[in-house]
């Protein structure tokens, strides 16, 4: 089918352009005017140069990746045009020429070509998981079926820049002790590699008795130059192991139950899936969304597949009549401010307020607790940091102190 590119004038009276697979001019034309578009010019797209660039582009579009802020800025502008009334092709047409990323823009114009072949926009952008999340067409779904899409769109990309800004305090926070770990291997690699050997030949020239900590320092240096592809074979191989073990269902579930005891990282790790559960909840069910297909959405894009088993297991207990609130307390995972929350909500038929309210309160307690995370680190690299200092004081000037006597 051949493509055609056209300007338009939409209701507005802003000038729109894009191109539309369709059998003749004429066909786009009336397509247009279903949009409530006026049609400028319709002409032919010359496929030879569009064809021949997108070959060159193929290669790297494979490595590109749609960013988080890139979809976010999409949804708040679908929100946007939702809600001045555009129909959705309208939409998809206008924003097209808007979004900066190449293979962005392919997938919003397959989106058009998958609408007007009969699917639904959610239909449509299931068809892309690496760029739709679960999620995200769920929402989508709900919004479609309760006729809130500007609403439920503007609520997702809330959801979305909240887990953006989630994720880069966490990484801000993680910085400084990353800086400090990276100067603290440099720093012991350059001593194993320079200053210690030549403190080793000098102790075995002396002959002297040498002490535990010298002991364990020249073993250790032995170690790093002798055996340096044994250690980073073990390195590797626990890497390997760690990674099919986590892949398994039973090493996953016991490494995310070691991530919410572990101590530091367990409460923010809880408190975050506790916002997550609590904010896609209370969204979805705003939105119309059956309890159930909730329940099956929140179990999957929660990151904690401990979480998740014990949302899947309230499908049970709904189903059965019991309510939520009564087995997430069972499960003593749960915070009771959770549960408390929830069972007023079932009471007052408020659960969707109730659970952003819990959702707020957590990311709060998220937003303070990774604030403090460099402070509740910090006097662990330091007491880390001294222990190291002292041990190669200790190894290298205790038998220098000898030979001195000696001499």
């Amino acid at each position: 089918m051949p493509v055609f590119e056209y300007k338009a004038r939409d209701k507005m009276g802003e000038l729109v352009s894009g191109s539309m697979d369709a059998p003749n001019a004429e066909a786009v034309g009336s397509e247009l005017g279903r949009m409530g578009h006026f049609p400028v010019t319709i002409s032919l797209a010359e496929e030879g140069a569009e064809g021949e660039e997108s070959e060159k582009l193929d290669p790297l579009e494979r490595f590109q990746k749609v960013t988080n802020k890139e979809l976010v800025l999409f949804t708040r502008q679908m929100s946007t045009l939702f809600n001045a009334g555009i129909p959705v092709l309208g939409i998809l047409v206008a924003l097209q020429e808007q979004v900066s990323s190449r293979k962005f823009r392919k997938v919003v114009k397959q989106l058009q070509a998958d609408i007007q072949g009969g699917l639904s926009l959610s239909e449509a952008m299931q068809r892309h998981p690496s760029v739709f999340d679960e999620l995200y067409v769920s929402m989508i779904a709900a919004g479609e079926a309760g006729g809130v899409m500007d609403d439920l769109l503007k609520r997702l990309a809330s959801l979305m820049e909240r887990e953006m800004e989630n994720d880069a305090k966490v990484k801000g926070a993680m910085r400084y002790p990353k800086i400090v770990v990276s100067a603290m291997v440099i720093a012991v690699s350059i001593l194993m590699w320079k200053v210690v050997p030549i403190f080793v030949n000098m102790f075995e020239k002396a002959k002297i008795e040498l002490p535990l900590a010298t002991q364990i320092l020249i073993s250790t240096n032995k170690a790093f130059f002798d055996y340096w592809y044994l250690l980073l074979g073990g390195v590797a191989l626990f890497m390997f192991i760690f990674k099919k073990y986590t892949a398994t269902e039973m090493g996953r579930y016991q490494w995310d139950m070691f991530m919410i005891k572990v101590p530091i990282m367990g409460p923010i790790v809880l408190r975050s899936s506790m916002a997550k559960f609590a904010r896609v909840f209370g969204t979805l069910q705003a939105g119309g969304v059956s309890i159930l297909e909730i329940l099956n959405v929140t179990a999957r894009v929660v990151d904690n597949v401990v979480i998740s088993s014990i949302i899947r297991g309230l499908r049970d207990s709904v189903q059965e009549g019991t309510g939520l609130a009564a087995p997430l307390k069972q499960s003593g995972l749960i915070p009771p401010l959770v549960t408390q929350m929830i069972a007023a909500g079932e009471e007052s038929g408020a659960l969707d307020a109730m659970l952003e309210k819990v959702a707020d309160y957590y990311d709060e307690e998220v937003d303070h607790a990774v604030k403090n995370l460099s402070s509740m680190i910090e006097p662990i690299l330091l007491l880390f940091m001294a222990g190291l200092v002292l041990f190669l004081a200790l190894a290298i000037f205790m038998p220098m102190w000898d030979m001195s006597k000696m001499a």
